[in-house]
Formats: C-alpha cells, structure tokens, sequence
C-alpha cells in the first residue's frame, strides 16, 4: 500500500516537473551536432491476487515512477556523423539499451544489452537442502527422518512428517543478461567488413530430477533445486568482397560455452546411518535406512566450443541466370574430464592397498568393492560438420521462373571410443556387463526442383518437387528417403482478392529394421519409422473497398506411420483463423481475429510379462491412447482518434481457452490399466483501455487501465508438494513414491492483475 502511494504521490510530481521543463523544448542545437528524442515516464499502481510467477514469468511489473523509454539522436548538421541511445524498461529486470554510432558510409557501431528475466515459481517450492560450495555444488541435509516406513497416510509416515517440518521456501527463476557488440566498416564500395562479439549470461535455479537407486525397480526420488550459471561466447568475423556481376565473402563463426557449475553433491534422505562424514555407505541400495549411499553425485554440462568456417560466392551467369553456392566445415570439441563412476566409498580403485582394505576407514559399512574403470579419463569429444549448399536461378523464358538447389551436410563424430571392461555401476545396485560408448553421426543430403509460371495475369503456379537422402550410424535405421511433391497455386483475379493455396505430400521409406510385431518396436524412434505426410495451406484476402479488409488461413499437417507396431500411428494438426480490419471512417478502425488450432494423435502402448509377448502373440496385451488439444483464441479491438491529432483511445481485448486430453482404451494387463488423463484446461483475458491527449507539439500524456486474469488447471502440476505419497499409490503401496521428496514448485497457478498507468511522452 505504501508503494502505491508512493507511486501516486512521486509520479504526478515528476511528471509536472517534466511537463513544465519541456514546454519550450524543441530540436536542439550544439555547435556542429543536432540532439533530438522522446521520452516516457510514468507510474504503474496495480492490484494483484494469485501466482506472480506465471503473471511475472518473463517480465518486471514495478509500483513505483519508472522510465521505461528513452530515444536520443545525436546528428552532425553535415549529415556525416550520427549517434542514438534507446532504453526501455531502465532500472528494472526486464531492462535493455542500445547504444549505436557511426559515419555514414564507412563505419557503423552497435552496442546491445538485453536482460530476460524467467521466473519459474514464487512462494511455493520448498527444500531441507541447504546449499553451498563452488564449481562443485553441495546439496546437504541438517537432519533425517526417523525411519523410511513406506505409507500412504502423512500422519503414520516419518518421510512425510520429516520434510514437512525440515523444508525452507526457495524461489525458482533464470536471468538472462546478453551483451553484444557489432561493427560494419566499408572502406570502399566493393569492400565489407563485419565483426560480432556477444555474451550470454544465465544464472539462476530450476527444478531438477534425481535419484538413488535403479528404475525400474526400488528407489527414492530427490528433487533438487539446480544451480545454473552459463557463460557462453560468441565471437563473428566475415568480409566480403563485391564485384560486377559477382561476390565472394569469408565469415568466421566461434562459440565458447563455460558452465561455472561442473558437478553437484547431494545427501541421501534415507540412509540413516548418520549426517555429513559420520554416515555409513554399503556397496547396494538400501531402502530400510541402514546403507545404501550416502550421497548422489552428477557431473553437469561440461565446458564446450565451436568453430565455424565459411564461403559464399555469388555470380550472374548467362541466359539471366543466378548462382549462389555457401561451403562450411566446423568443429564441435568437449574434453571434460570423467568423474569417478560413484561417489560411494565402498567402491575403490585399490581394494588391496594399505589402509583402504580396512572399511572403516572408508566410511563403508561393509566390504570394499572394486570400483570399474574405463579405458580414457575423458571423452575427447570431437565433432566435425561439413556443409555444401549450392542454388542456380533462372528467369530466361517470359513468364517461367526456374529453381534448382542442393545441400549436402555431414556430421562426422571423431570423439574417443571409450571402452568400460569391467563394466559400470548402475546407482550402486551392482555392475553391468563390458561395453563402449557409441560414437553417433549422419548425413544428409537435399535436392529440390521449382518451377513457377505465370499461366495468366491473375493466376500463377508453382510445382515443386524434393528428395533428401539420410544416412546414420549406429541408429536403429540407418538408410531413408524421402521425397515430397506439390503444386502452389496464386489466384488474384482483381486488386481487391487473393487466393493461395499450397498442397506437398512426402513418402519415406526406411531400410529395413526389427520385424514387425517384435517386442523390440516400442524401442523405435518415430524420427525414422516409415512415414507419410500431407500438408495443406490456404491463404485468402478479400478487400472490397479500401475501408475493409477481409483475410482468412488454413494449416493443415497429417502425418501417419504405416509400418509402426507400437508407437505413434499417426498425428494430425489444422488451424483455421479468420479476420478483418474495418476502417468506417478516418478516426476509428476496428480489427478482429479468430484462431483455431487441434492436434490430435494416436498411439499403441504394451503391458508385458516377458520380452517373448508380442501384440501377435498376445493382443490383450496392447491398449490405445488417442490424444486431443485444442485452443480456440479470439482478439478483438479498435484504436479511434476522438479528437483528431489531440485525443486518441485504444482498447483491445483477447480471450484464449485450451484442453488437453487423452483417452486410452484396451484390455487391462498385470497392474497398469488403461484409463484416462485428467484434461488439462486453461483460460485467458487480457483487456487493454488506453487514452492518449496531445498536451502540445511535443508532449503527450497517457493513462490506461490493463487487466490479465489466466486460470489453469492441470493434474500433473497443480498436485505438487513436497510429499507425494498419498497421491501416487499405484502400485498400492507406491514405495517408490512414499519415500521419495521433491521441492512441491507448483509453477501453473491462476492470477489476476489490474494495472493502470499513467505516463507522459515528451519528444525534443
């Protein structure tokens, strides 16, 4: 409340200093320089009930007197020299500024700085971790629940009553602050060069899944708040050289990626055996509280880089034709050192040497356990993009426009094969037989043919036709084609109409694979299945008379999986819209739009006993779930000049409702029936009520009213809290579940919020 006040007694303050400073303001006049701009100041009261996260998620609402923009010019009366500055939202989260100079003609200089706020949740989350460290993060706890008993009931389940009392609120947000700096300089006509350098800085907390133990099977959930703090970046190098007739230009492209976050650690909730150095490891997981591990250890994101070269050359050939032809080759290098495959201290290197054979020494409450290695200590990642497009144009006949190109990209993995003799450990559940990495690449190549032709003055069309070829190592389906042919048709009989209209149908085919009905299929991936794809657009704008406008659209994908087990079978979307914009008179115009978007989709899912069942062997075995979202969005509105250059109004208002929802059906197999999602429902207003009065030539005031109210429910989130347990309870009783804790960051919450404001825009 005071804030407000503070808003409406500082606000209009300002805003009559301002008033009575720039009534004499005009273009402004310094020696051989000529300073111009506008300016907005103002004040934001608001009244706000529900989830500031969601209302907030990407932006910063103040209460108090704010300059949420600022232009400046600075010009030299020779018109040789020119300087701007623009801001917007200074002072707040949201904030950004650029700042640009130059000679014209020769130089031109632009700095950028940008931040993006992205809060997740607020006043929700809770956590009994506390956290602290450096490179390396420590999650740790400060007390453990009195036993691990499995229960659906809170009052009866120590997890449950430990986490309530031992939880902290914790907020959940990024910020994003991006610098960027560009050069242009010409020294002569034919000569460009251009050079780019921009940071990026992400730093904040977001929810993060983890686990001891194996899924399937026993384990516990630990839902963490993990700690984000990327440094990325980028540097752009390019000259360019024109000729007559022809260009050639070399560009360099370079990205460095630090995460200042290498590893985190965190302590196990459900070994009991003690607090920070005084717990007791065991070699396998423990869901009693007497061993287990004692903590969980992650590397994250490791440092990277890339480097891009390139060429691009283009030329006017004979008989009116254009070539244009880009060669890239890269590299893409990580080398991240390999943390140890636990951080458990029942598994070491040297189960023999003096000192280690004896557990407690260790912190092992048993046996030591040779710890599995691997053939490398790091990976040596080592990626190698090559990249050829080349594109011919020609106009030569009257009336026919023809257009040929080809592309060819190959990804090349050069990294370290790692070989793990002895296996590796899986959550400290025992080893896994000897394996090795598998080095992923691919290629693929691209062609296409269009041509266009003016059959008459009002109609045009364009037959197009594609092919790409992809080839991919050590994938489930290693060769496909795919190919796509279609006509766009251009109908414009008068002035006033227009008709578009675009169909492409694409067939891929696949080499062969599993057979089909294995129980392998529910292991493929639909990025490679057998595909067939319609697509359909429609385009129309209709304008009778100058004052109306009509325009409608629509999109149309299906796409369907002929050959597909399990899986997805098929997914279709469509989007019709329509609109108009009327224009009564020359102080009022109206618009209006309406928008439809579906998806829908199907797909087989299994039950199964033994990996020998198959849905041939046993069809009661496989169920269907068909999916269904849609949203229905409307926006209607109107800006009217009541008093002509003195008074303007504007209102806006937009509705938005959504459903998801899947339905499944089929014969139920062991403990996982086939039954149905809740909907997930979301609604959405927005109005905006706007004046503007012309106070003079160069100052103006505006006061408005904004209003955004969203509900939203969903099952999968609104259900959140700490403890899970009386909710997840099948199988009956989920122990999984009931001995698991998470941070309860419920990020989807319905709010209402009304703003006004009350700003004044001067210019100079």
């Amino acid at each position: 409340m005071q804030r407000t006040k503070l808003c409406f007694i500082a606000g209009p303050s300002l805003i009559v200093c301002l008033l009575l400073t720039s009534l004499s303001w005009a273009q402004i006049d310094v020696g051989e320089y000529t300073i111009s701009g506008e300016a907005e100041v103002g004040g934001l009261p608001r009244n706000f009930s529900g989830s500031k996260a969601k209302f907030e998620e990407y932006r910063d609402i103040p209460e108090t007197v704010i300059v949420p923009q600022l232009q400046l010019m600075i010009g030299g009366k020779k018109e040789d020299f020119y300087a701007t500055f623009n801001s917007l939202e200074t002072g707040r989260n949201d904030q950004s500024y650029t700042l640009r100079a130059g000679k014209y003609g020769l130089l031109d200089m632009e700095f950028q700085w940008d931040q993006i706020p992205h809060l997740f949740s607020e006043g929700v989350a809770r956590t009994p971790y506390a956290e602290s460290g450096g490179r390396t993060r420590f999650f740790t706890l400060s007390s453990k629940p009195t036993a691990t008993t499995a229960t659906s009931d809170c009052a009866t389940s120590p997890i449950c009553q430990w986490v309530n009392g031992a939880a902290s609120p914790i907020d959940l947000s990024l910020y994003n602050g991006i610098g960027r700096f560009n050069l242009r300089y010409t020294p002569t006509p034919g000569w460009t060069f251009t050079g780019t350098y921009w940071s990026n800085h992400n730093v904040g907390d977001r929810a993060f899944g983890s686990l001891f133990g194996t899924s399937p099977g026993s384990f516990n959930i630990t839902e963490l708040a993990e700690p984000i703090n990327y440094q990325t970046h980028n540097i752009e190098l390019g000259g360019e050289y024109a000729g007559s007739g022809w260009s050639l230009a070399f560009k360099y492209g370079g990205s460095i990626f630090n995460n200042l976050t290498s590893s985190i650690v965190w302590d196990n909730p459900i070994n009991l055996t003690g607090l920070g150095s005084a717990c007791r490891d065991t070699a396998a997981y423990q869901t009693n509280g007497t061993g287990g591990p004692c903590q969980g250890r992650l590397d994250l994101y490791p440092n990277n880089q890339a480097h891009t070269f390139s060429l691009t050359g283009t030329a006017a050939l004979p008989m009116k034709t254009q070539f244009l032809s880009t060669v890239s080759y890269g590299w893409r290098i990580q080398d991240d050192s390999f943390l140890p495959m636990t951080i458990n201290r029942c598994f070491t290197r040297n189960p023999g040497q003096v000192g280690l054979n004896n557990p407690a020494l260790t912190g092992c409450n048993g046996a030591l356990v040779a710890m599995p290695q691997a053939s490398k200590t790091s990976l040596n990642g080592d990626v190698r993009p090559f990249m050829a497009n080349t594109t011919l144009v020609n106009n030569y006949f009257d009336h026919l426009n023809l257009k040929a190109y080809y592309r060819w990209y190959d990804l090349q993995n050069r990294s370290s094969q790692i070989n793990l003799p002895n296996g590796w450990i899986i959550n400290d559940s025992g080893t896994q037989s000897a394996t090795q990495n598998t080095l992923y690449a691919y290629s693929k190549g691209n062609m296409g043919l269009e041509g266009t032709y003016n059959i008459f003055r009002w109609l045009s069309a364009k037959l197009a036709y594609g092919w790409e070829a992809m080839h991919r190592h050590d994938r489930e389906i290693f060769n496909s084609n795919e190919y796509s042919l279609g006509p766009t048709f251009d109908i414009k009989p008068n002035q006033s109409l227009l008709f578009r209209f675009l169909y492409r149908h694409y067939w891929r085919d696949v080499s062969a694979y599993e057979a089909e009905g294995d129980i392998a299929n529910i292991s493929r991936k639909f990025d490679e299945a057998k595909r067939n794809r319609d697509k359909i657009s429609f385009f129309s704008e209709y304008t009778p008379w100058e004052q109306l406008s009509f325009h409608s659209g629509y999109e149309f994908t299906s796409d369907r999986y002929p050959n597909t087990g399990l899986g997805t079978q098929y997914d279709h979307n469509y989007s019709p819209s329509v609109g108009l914009i009327y224009a009564p008179s020359d102080w009022i115009k109206i618009f209006t739009d309406y928008n439809w978007e579906r998806f829908d989709w199907r797909l087989f899912a299994m039950q199964r006993a033994n990996t020998a069942q198959t849905p041939a062997t046993n069809p009661a075995l496989v169920w269907t779930s068909r999916g269904k979202d849609q949203v229905h969005t409307v926006s209607v509105g109107s800006d009217m000049s009541l008093i002509k250059n003195l008074l303007a109004f504007r209102i806006q208002y937009s509705y938005s409702n959504g459903v998801s929802q899947v339905h499944s059906s089929g014969d139920t197999a062991g403990s996982v029936p086939a039954t149905n999602y809740p909907d997930v429902k979301n609604q959405w207003h927005e109005l905006l009520l706007r004046f503007q009065y012309e106070l003079t030539r160069n100052i103006a005031l505006k006061v408005g009213y904004y209003f955004n109210h969203a509900t939203e429910r969903d099952f999968g989130v609104d259900i959140m809290k700490p403890w899970m347990g009386d909710v997840d309870v099948v199988p009956t009783p989920n122990a999984n579940v009931q001995r698991s804790i998470f941070l309860g960051d419920q990020i989807k919450g319905p709010f209402s919020a009304n703003v006004g404001f009350l700003a004044v825009r001067f210019k100079f």
